[in-house]
């Protein structure tokens, strides 16, 4: 588990867990003290049930954290279980320890706070007004009912509902600055007229897969006569293709279980997982033939673009793969563009029907 503040809901509810295990040992010690039991008038009779009970829930919980995802659908019925025993507990353990006045009442902030966490300002409501129906029963069990036992009541039922008041709205801004958080940070790793990720994002993500060592292919991509599109049909025009192409790229490189990126200017990148001849073909085919049905407006002419791939299953680790890419697309440049040239020696050329990818060069 981390040590910082700032955990997601998977380490929070592991938090609670943890707790639950300090207030079980607290408990057995509260109960099975002669001190503290005499000093506490504490009852007994149920508590081995209680015990027993919480054993076997907190014993399970954790196997399941073992092996639960927290993507797991069963973690979300795990984290909803969790918050409903601890309320049936707290309540248990205040009826055998005193009723309103149970010096172990402070724990339903506790739980308070842990709806709160899940489920923002419903998560606190329920969770207070749970709270105070509980106590209200308790209330009503007492046999002497005292101002004092009034007091006390009208006090902690106070102080339940400014817990759930303040927790909501700590909850509340720190969900609002986590997205905002989240917001910046996709600003700035994502290229904002493609909408692909960008070129640092492209950098960081080679440094993972050399990390990784998992085979991968890399292709690098540049839009034929892109200079051309700028000057002859102005700026506007060109970020209208460059956008477009974005898509592109995200749609096919989602498709074969890859991520694309803008490099910088007209040059794109992408990553794949190692694909076989055939699935590059496939991979080819469909990017081509849906570029080859692009349109943007009246004056322009269908876009063309020209590839390097690169696998680097076929070279020695801490070779330049970029560099090695970036000669097959200057090839692929030199050689009449709108083709994909990789570093087997095959060409994949876009004509219409379009070409299988065991021509040779």
């Amino acid at each position: 588990m981390r040590l910082s503040l700032y955990l997601d809901d998977y380490e929070t509810e592991k938090v609670f867990s943890y707790l639950r295990w300090i207030f079980l040992l607290v408990s057995v010690i509260l109960f099975y003290s002669p001190f503290f039991s005499e000093l506490l008038e504490l009852e007994h009779r149920t508590f081995p049930i209680l015990l027993a009970i919480g054993i076997t829930y907190m014993i399970s919980t954790q196997i399941a954290f073992i092996k639960l995802k927290p993507q797991n659908p069963y973690f979300h019925l795990l984290t909803k279980a969790g918050i409903i025993f601890d309320y049936i507990a707290v309540i248990w353990l205040l009826v055998l320890s005193g009723g309103v006045t149970s010096p172990l009442f402070s724990i339903f902030y506790l739980i308070i706070m842990h709806a709160t966490i899940y489920w923002h300002t419903k998560g606190a409501f329920i969770s207070s007004s749970s709270a105070t129906i509980g106590y209200t029963i308790i209330l009503l069990t007492e046999q002497h009912i005292s101002a004092l036992i009034l007091t006390i009541f009208a006090l902690n039922i106070a102080f339940i509902w400014i817990i759930g008041l303040f927790g909501s709205m700590l909850v509340l801004r720190e969900r609002k600055h986590l997205k905002q958080k989240e917001r910046y940070y996709e600003l700035m790793i994502t290229d904002y007229l493609t909408g692909l990720y960008n070129h640092r994002s492209f950098q960081e993500e080679m440094k993972n897969q050399k990390k990784e060592k998992e085979p991968f292919i890399l292709l690098m991509s540049d839009i034929d006569h892109f200079k051309r599109i700028n000057d002859q049909y102005g700026h506007i025009a060109g970020d209208e293709v460059l956008a477009e192409i974005g898509k592109l790229f995200k749609e096919c490189s989602n498709q074969a279980g890859g991520e694309a990126f803008r490099y910088g200017g007209e040059e794109f990148t992408i990553i794949l997982p190692t694909l076989s001849d055939s699935e590059m073909n496939v991979f080819f085919t469909n990017i081509y033939k849906k570029m080859n049905t692009l349109t943007f407006n009246r004056c322009m002419s269908n876009v063309t673009m020209s590839f390097g791939v690169v696998n680097s299953i076929h070279h020695q680790e801490g070779e330049d793969l970029l560099a090695l890419a970036d000669c097959l697309l200057y090839e692929a440049k030199k050689k009449g563009k709108n083709q994909a040239i990789f570093d087997t020696g095959l060409v994949y050329r876009n004509t219409y029907p379009a070409q299988p990818i065991s021509s040779l060069i």
